[in-house]
């Protein structure tokens, strides 16, 4: 996974390593704007109970009162201290956050642009990618060990975790207690304590700025050294069969995309899928986000890039299908030379926009791809 946000790692074990990343790109704030969001969302009635978790010792917590400050006012530090105060210091002390992209438009555009990388080795999948946040210390993840449906990807910000893996099923005790997760294809074995069975683990330590990537159907489980902060994109795919279920990222360096590429994307996502909604999920990656709500752009004789996200661009009979952060638009094919000229332009790079392309660039600059300059 080379790029400039990448390292190429070291294996962990097989299916899995661990790669440096660069943490400018989705800083601690950013991610913590998320969290509130959801937390807004769950004071305001607007959320599920279960958007966020907080799990203190090996207790599950109902009040609401323990839940983050929604206006933004408590830092993630703030908020550890604050169940430190309340609980004990030696008391494990966690924050589960779920889908965050989908209560902040900023975080849903910070990590089109800075995990690229990271969404396109592993390819689209039928089920949405999903966006889940943990902080505090603590000695196990809810649920305790479980596996899921789903590839992940799990980002470190702050402190340090050790995750421990298990092959198979021929290590869980006969008398292990196993409860299936639902709507989210969870398996969990929320009776077995992680230390009767750490022996037969693979542990894997991940510090900031470092990325431990796994495959769907894995057992695991992740503890804290110490109070630490991260985030985990999952590749829903709903197997757990690593590599099923999932369809190849294929664009051209300037954001094209072939007929019989998008066909078989149709194809793979089923159902009523449009040329136009297939290109659009695409240029997302399967992520969700609210609506943006930008002040509308008013002189756009020049724009600057503004996000690595793709710009992808489908042409057929004299049009062209633009799409960026999960939205599409129909533009006249005659734009298309002026979009792959912002092929390779760095974020900050200007470029004059011709008068056929301003419609194009008002759409990119809406989406968040460019800003007027």
């Amino acid at each position: 996974m080379g790029s400039k946000h990448f390292s190429a790692g070291r294996p962990a074990f097989s299916g899995a390593r661990v790669t440096r990343w660069e943490r400018a790109a989705v800083t601690p704030e950013a991610v913590w704007r998320g969290v509130t969001g959801a937390a807004r969302s769950l004071l305001h009635g607007a959320g599920r109970r279960e958007l966020i978790t907080v799990k203190v010792g090996r207790r599950v917590m109902s009040d609401v009162a323990l839940v983050p400050a929604w206006d933004g006012t408590e830092t993630p530090e703030q908020w550890l201290g604050r169940m430190q105060e309340k609980f004990g210091a030696d008391t494990s002390a966690m924050l589960h956050a779920r889908d965050l992209s989908l209560h902040d438009r900023d975080l849903f555009e910070v990590l089109l642009s800075g995990l690229r990388p990271a969404f396109e080795e592993h390819g689209l999948t039928r089920g949405t990618a999903g966006v889940e946040a943990f902080l505090g210390e603590y000695r196990a993840t809810p649920g305790a060990i479980h596996r899921q449906r789903c590839g992940n990807s799990h980002f470190v910000l702050q402190g340090r975790e050790c995750l421990r893996f298990w092959d198979g099923d021929d290590w869980i005790p006969p008398s292990a207690e196993r409860r299936a997760g639902g709507a989210r294809s969870e398996e969990r074995l929320p009776s077995l304590s992680v230390s009767s069975v750490a022996d037969r683990a693979r542990s894997v330590v991940v510090s900031a700025g470092e990325c431990l990537t796994w495959e769907p159907g894995v057992w695991h489980v992740a503890e804290t050294i110490g109070p630490a902060f991260a985030f985990t994109v999952a590749r829903r795919t709903g197997s757990s069969v690593p590599g099923e279920r999932s369809y190849p990222f294929a664009a051209e360096p300037d954001g094209r995309v072939g007929a019989a590429w998008l066909e078989g994307y149709r194809a793979f996502l089923g159902g009523p899928a449009s040329a136009a909604s297939a290109l659009a999920r695409a240029s997302a990656y399967g992520l969700e986000g609210p609506e943006p709500r930008r002040e509308p752009a008013g002189d756009l004789s020049r724009v600057a890039v503004s996000s690595h996200a793709p710009r992808l661009w489908h042409a057929s009979e004299g049009e062209a299908l633009v799409a960026t952060h999960g939205a599409s638009r129909a533009f006249p094919a005659a734009v298309l030379p002026w979009l792959a000229g912002l092929a390779g332009l760095p974020i900050g790079a200007e470029h004059a926009v011709p008068g056929d392309a301003v419609e194009l660039a008002r759409f990119l600059v809406d989406h968040g791809a460019l800003r007027a300059a």
